[in-house]
């Protein structure tokens, strides 16, 4: 499979940037918005990532561990209800805790969401700001649908995956060309999920996010 692009648009501006520098962007938008005083809360600039996925998120110090945990779980992650964990070489941090208690800039730790068919995230603090914003946690940024052909054509965008052929030449099919992979694999009819935009895909009959949908699901070829 070709080396794939990631790039995020700004919530701000809509500006387009790479995974690289979708950090520092976003950070210029927040020290402008940044005020003291009344009215004004604690919020953490996070990036969670995943080998090139990503997100960008603004959480409230105030929010506990759990609330981010269900931000991901929706967006990324929930297939099965399995079990997760907030915390670096073994030590957890407990989901009743606030954010507030351990996150300062730099700060950096680990999630595992299934510990079977694990999906492991990386979390850290990218900045912190006091702002006049009312939910507890905004999506700032993600990685827009990465540019995943069908591995069979090579024309037309994948859509769909056979789960046990990932690792090998062709996992990642078109609709034209799953409905051939289906006539050869005896695997196909539970095998087959959706290509989404998250790290979670292929995995554990994982279909997709609730927020966020509409970014979540096969690019669009742009028109020439």
């Amino acid at each position: 499979m070709a080396k794939l692009k990631s790039e995020g648009k700004c919530y701000y501006c809509n500006k387009v940037s790479s995974k690289a520098g979708i950090s520092r962007h976003l950070e210029t938008h927040l020290k402008k918005m940044a005020v003291e005083g009344t009215g004004s809360k604690q919020y953490f600039h996070i990036r969670v990532e995943a080998d090139i996925m990503f997100l960008q998120l603004l959480i409230s110090g105030d929010a506990n561990f759990s609330k981010l945990d269900g931000f991901l779980r929706q967006i990324w992650l929930e297939c099965c209800g399995h079990m997760s964990q907030f915390g670096n070489w073994g030590s957890e941090i407990g989901k009743s805790r606030k954010v507030k208690e351990y996150f300062s800039k730099g700060f950096k730790t680990k999630y595992e969401y299934d510990f079977g068919s694990t999906t492991e995230l990386t979390i850290k603090v990218i900045g912190e700001h006091f702002l006049k914003e009312k939910q507890a946690i905004v999506l700032l940024s993600r990685n827009e649908p990465l540019e995943i052909y069908c591995q069979s054509c090579g024309k037309e965008p994948a859509s769909d995956i056979c789960s046990v052929h990932l690792g090998y030449e062709e996992a990642f099919f078109c609709e034209d060309c799953m409905e051939k992979h289906e006539e050869t694999c005896e695997d196909a009819e539970y095998a087959q999920l959706p290509v989404v935009n998250s790290p979670r895909m292929g995995t554990c009959g994982y279909t997709g996010g609730s927020i966020d949908t509409e970014r979540d699901g096969v690019f669009t070829v742009a028109k020439k």
